[in-house]
């Protein structure tokens, strides 16, 4: 991170950093990018509130990972969250022939565990502006996500650059992820209220400048990472020049302002004026989508966010300016600079009709057709990669909306939103040509009423579905591998809005071999499976039971359950799972609960400023000493448990004997110190925490 001081007020601003870059390689020659990253917990306050984030050896935000084209990435990445798995996903990225590495736990890869290390290794041959996230139980809401940038030497637009900027967007929470799943999962949340957003951060803060020199272009990279809101941005007083979309590069298109959904990118050019005598407000308006009001409008949300061209120092900082007129960019009249033209008549055709509402238990789900996409404990891809012949058949991948397509077919999807907010649909593996896309309100497709498809489409990875509206796109399945398509709402996603892509995967078999044993290893960790079905079964293929039917309830991310495989290769108590009813075994780190003037922000409908914050945990708890039984007659060896005493905390469920004499079960509480603190009403005298009754 890099913090520079304002001659003028003399406020710290910030600077966008990348991670060092790798050695240089000679020209026309790809390199190696190798770097080892440990993520783990890191205090920040970006929007003046304390809070644990997910960072990078140490640091928040993540670094910006910068390669050329054709280079080799090599990135170990060893889990040091101590209490969460994770996975990360290289966003926008095709990873040809390394389906292996795309990054989304239970569908390309087991998660990581705590303590747990694992490389992504992968060549690459896209320019553009992408970037990385967590890609397990909306866990990059937390932190955990950063710009990837692809340098193009022969890039038509680079030669009339003076330099290049990145700015990316994000919404921002004060709560930690199991938090807001766990109130999104609740029985009471009948309208599928999404938690509430507390501030809009550019380049994961909020002062952020860019030194501009009058009459020069610059290139500016805008990335939207946000787990839910989308942005307007417009720079006062400029245009932006739109020359790249999604990893494609677009014939210059000059615009005022552009909306990004999450996972959208554009490459902008921006020309500086000819004088210096005035700085410019960037501005960043988060769109009131109907999705974000229907929880509550949070007290003090800061919609909009602002950055600084810097053309003099000396100059005064501008006024933000309001967003009083839309005059956002259609990203549909961007036409691809390569001019490639609309793909042929379709050999698939998929209807997707999507929506929101309760399953029948009562719990809120987002749904592909009706049905909630559920994780199985075997990764979609190693179904495919184990299975033989019986891969092609679809009914052995589980609950995970599966289509399986062959190699070179065309894919046309429909999607028709059923849903009164807009989704923004991101395709893994592919770019997809968008042939259509109706205004709000107008309903599903009607192929009779439109027929005229443009001769040369957009074509990116991520496209907006309005309310109430329909999408067509069409694709060619040229990539074998196991591909998700989803709604980019990180929280839809952790709802199910999800479906899954299972493209050749006789000819994947062949490409990719057995599940290596870096994968295979990362499995066994957590008594899930490597081979067979979704359930496991490798004998037997369409015997799914054991497979996951329905969502686990609660839902609480990526939140870590140390388990016991038993003789069968199972598991006796849900190992590593998102949505495990039971969880963790290893300490949150604390949030601080404040800004720099105490605790204003806290919002006690959130769940902030609830119990003892202050409470210091005795040393070793929740660490998991095992017993092993031969200390008390008839325990199970198998129970994790250790003494939580009065005024301190259970890092996992907790049980707690009544005034009856019984153990009751105290499962899950708020993460509002450094685990869950106990807030039951009765005395914690006689509190263990265990994952199971003593």
């Amino acid at each position: 991170m890099v913090w520079t001081q304002s001659a003028l007020s003399g406020e710290l601003w910030y600077t966008t950093a990348s991670d060092p870059p790798s050695e240089a390689a000679p020209d026309g020659l790809a390199a190696v990018v190798k770097k080892e990253w440990n993520i783990g917990w890191v205090q920040a306050a970006p929007d003046g509130f304390a809070r644990s984030v997910i960072g990078i050896n140490g640091q928040w935000p993540c670094p910006t990972l910068e390669v050329d084209i054709g280079d080799k990435v090599i990135i170990e990445v060893t889990n040091g969250l101590g209490n969460e798995t994770t996975s990360l996903h290289w966003h926008g990225l095709f990873q040809e022939g390394s389906n292996l590495f795309d990054g989304p736990a239970h569908v390309t890869q087991c998660p990581i565990p705590p303590g747990a290390s694992f490389t992504y290794e992968f060549e690459v041959h896209q320019p553009g502006t992408y970037w990385y996230h967590a890609h397990i139980g909306a866990q990059y809401s937390d932190g955990l996500r950063a710009p990837l940038i692809v340098h193009d030497r022969n890039s038509p637009y680079e030669r009339e650059i003076e330099a290049e900027y990145v700015l990316s967007v994000s919404d921002w929470y004060h709560d930690q992820t199991p938090t807001l799943l766990e109130q999104l999962f609740d029985v009471s949340n009948v309208g599928v209220r999404l938690p509430p957003i507390k501030s809009c951060l550019i380049n994961d803060a909020t002062q952020n400048k860019y030194e501009i020199l009058p009459g020069k272009k610059y290139k500016f990279r805008i990335v939207n990472m946000s787990a839910h809101a989308g942005a307007a941005i417009f720079i006062t007083d400029h245009r932006f020049t739109v020359v790249e979309v999604d990893g494609v590069y677009t014939k210059p298109t000059s615009a005022a302002q552009l909306y990004l959904a999450p996972g959208q990118r554009y490459s902008v050019i921006v020309e500086g004026k000819e004088s210096k005598e005035k700085n410019y407000a960037v501005n960043v308006v988060l769109d009131v989508n109907p999705d974000v009001l229907t929880y509550f409008e949070p007290v003090g949300f800061k919609w909009n966010g602002t950055a600084y061209l810097e053309y003099d120092a000396g100059n005064p900082t501008p006024e933000p300016e309001h967003l009083n007129e839309f005059h956002i960019l259609d990203d549909l009249s961007l036409e691809p600079f390569d001019g490639e033209e609309i793909l042929g008549e379709p050999d698939k055709q998929i209807q997707m009709d999507v929506g929101m509402g309760l399953d029948t238990g009562g719990i809120p789900r987002a749904f592909v057709n009706n049905v909630s996409y559920v994780h199985q404990d075997t990764p979609t891809l190693f179904t495919a990669l184990t299975v033989g012949k019986d891969a092609e058949n679809p009914e052995v991948y589980g609950q995970v909306n599966p289509y399986v397509t062959k190699r070179g077919e065309i894919i046309e999807i429909t999607v028709n939103n059923l849903a009164a907010s807009h989704h923004p649909f991101h395709l893994h593996g592919h770019h997809f040509q968008v042939l259509s896309r109706r205004p709000v309100g107008s309903g599903p497709f009607d192929a009779s009423a439109e027929s005229d498809f443009p001769e040369v489409p957009l074509r990116r990875d991520t496209i907006v579905v309005h309310g109430r509206s329909s999408v067509v796109i069409r694709f060619k399945a040229d990539n074998p591998g196991v591909w998700l398509f989803h709604c980019h709402f990180e929280w839809h996603v952790a709802l199910g809005m999800t479906a899954t892509f299972i493209e050749d995967p006789l000819e994947l078999q062949k490409i990719t071999g057995p599940v290596p044993q870096a994968h295979r290893a990362l499995c066994d960790a957590q008594c899930l499976h490597s081979s067979g079905n979704a359930a496991g079964n490798t004998e037997d293929h369409f015997n799914l039971e054991g497979a996951a039917p329905a969502s686990h309830v609660p839902a609480h991310g990526a939140v870590y359950q140390e388990g016991t495989c038993n003789a069968e290769g199972g598991e006796d108590s849900g190992a590593g799972n998102e949505g495990d009813d039971s969880a963790a075994g290893n300490e949150y780190p604390s949030s601080e609960g404040g800004d720099s003037e105490g605790k204003e922000d806290a919002d006690p409908a959130a769940g902030e400023g609830e119990g003892d914050e202050d409470a210091d945990p005795v040393a070793g708890e929740g660490e998991g000493d095992y017993d092993d039984g031969s200390d008390a007659e008839g325990e199970d060896p198998k129970v994790k448990k250790s003494g939580c005493p009065e005024g301190h905390t259970c890092s996992g469920p907790y049980f707690e004997k009544g005034e009856d004499g019984e153990w009751n079960d105290g499962k899950f509480t708020r993460y509002v110190t450094e685990a869950y603190h106990v807030t039951s009403t009765s005395t914690h005298t006689n509190i263990v925490c265990a994952t199971a009754a003593p």
